[in-house]
């Protein structure tokens, strides 16, 4: 047992690192408060903010993940498919400097609740961490998170498609507006929308004025149990699917409905390949690397594993109709598009198999590109930006009082 993993080392540290990841949140929606109020009328100056705040919650959660569980982020490339893939690389430090591309969606399988954290941190490695969307559950009602991650504009599930779709329409439409120059982002009003409540936004780009984004989204829909994987393994078989070992089947619609609302911003879907070292093929994720053994008891995964490939929006068949409704969709323009996603999923599959057994993807070496660096934000002092408005609103208040008291 490492010094980490002793009793009074986690009392301590769980003591600590709490009521500072609490007071961290309330910073940061402290923020965003002061900003929506400040900058109510000026779109462009409170889009900045609320994305800004988003990099600010990354640091917070990050610098404590990296604190409760040391890691390495370990990442192959598929260089026959990943735009500026040399220019992936490690710093004399060990930080990671990647180049995704803005106006992107990023595609994982899932396998513990933090996948989205270490999505996340990709993102941190390419400048983009402020642009991020993700599509979760609802978390809208969890307090202080809940109205912080709302301002974030993340798009949350009920579970309920004919309300699902609607609102993730809606707020794909926007961001898909903003990444044109053409959105509420910038000022611009709504045309207007259809019988069934479906937005529309302005046509055309102005490159001067685009928001970027990095959308993450686990098409799986939830992580590998004894209850989910006997799900899927039913639904492969009444289908007439080959097994799947190491994955769960994808869900189409939720990434078709992306791909299509977002096809005229959008530049290339990442296809991610995550798989955690320590963590056997017997093994669940949520299991073992629970949030509760993660963040109170420090057992996490000693490395996360990436393998990346690239796919460009003109090689994914979404068919040449636009519909504003997902489920008017041609019958034939979805099952080129499944057997697409299929297609990816088996061969995540495969790969998954290959590093069970090995440690390695079993990828062409001369066609790929390995980066390892660590799990951690660029500099110490970055942990200090969540709280730069709380420590500013306070001294101001100091100086107020001190001024005052003077006079008397």
């Amino acid at each position: 047992m490492s010094f980490r993993h002793l009793l009074p080392v986690i009392i301590i540290r769980t003591a600590l690192i709490i009521p500072f990841f609490i007071l961290g949140c309330l910073s940061i929606v402290f923020t965003q408060w002061t900003g929506l109020i400040i900058f109510k009328n000026t779109s462009a100056y409170k889009e900045a903010l609320i994305n800004k705040t988003k990099t600010h919650f990354l640091i917070l959660i990050g610098w404590i993940t990296s604190i409760v569980n040391p890691s390495k982020v370990a990442i192959t490339l598929d260089i026959n498919s990943i735009p500026n893939a040399q220019q992936f690389k490690v710093d004399d430090s060990n930080n990671l400097h990647t180049m995704f591309q803005p106006n992107s969606i990023l595609i994982s399988n899932h396998q513990i609740y933090t996948d989205w954290l270490f999505l996340w941190f990709l993102t941190y490695t390419s400048k983009m961490s402020d642009f991020v969307f993700i599509i979760l559950k609802d978390l809208s009602k969890i307090p202080v998170l809940g109205y912080g991650m709302k301002n974030f504009n993340f798009l949350f599930l009920s579970r309920k498609w004919e309300k699902d779709k609607i609102i993730l329409t809606n707020q794909l439409l926007k961001i898909d507006a903003n990444g044109r120059g053409k959105g509420p982002a910038n000022g611009f009003k709504l045309i207007d929308s259809t019988e069934k409540n479906y937005k529309k936004w302005p046509q055309g780009n102005d490159s001067s004025k685009i928001w970027p984004y990095e959308l993450l989204l686990f098409p799986e829909g939830t992580v590998p149990s004894d209850r989910t994987t006997k799900k899927s393994a039913e639904y492969v078989l009444s289908k007439g699917y080959p097994p799947l070992k190491h994955v769960l089947l994808p869900r189409v619609r939720g990434l078709y409905l992306a791909l299509q609302k977002l096809r005229g911003s959008l530049e290339i879907v990442y296809d991610i390949t995550t798989a955690y070292s320590g963590l056997k093929e017997d093994e669940y994720g949520e299991i073992l690397f629970s949030l509760k053994r993660f963040y109170i008891k420090g057992y996490g995964p000693p490395v996360i594993n990436y393998y990346i490939k690239g796919f460009k929006i003109d090689d994914i068949p979404l068919g040449d109709e636009i519909v504003d409704d997902i489920d008017d969709a041609s019958p034939e323009t979805l099952q080129k598009f499944e057997e697409w996603l299929l297609e990816i999923w088996y061969e995540k599959d495969k790969l998954m198999n290959n590093f069970y057994k090995t440690g390695k993807w079993g990828v062409d070496s001369s066609n790929s590109k390995l980066i390892v660096g660590d799990f951690k934000m660029r500099n110490s002092f970055e942990i200090f930006k969540p709280f730069l408005v709380v420590l500013s609103a306070i001294l101001i208040i100091y100086s107020i009082i001190r001024i005052i008291l003077s006079l008397i």
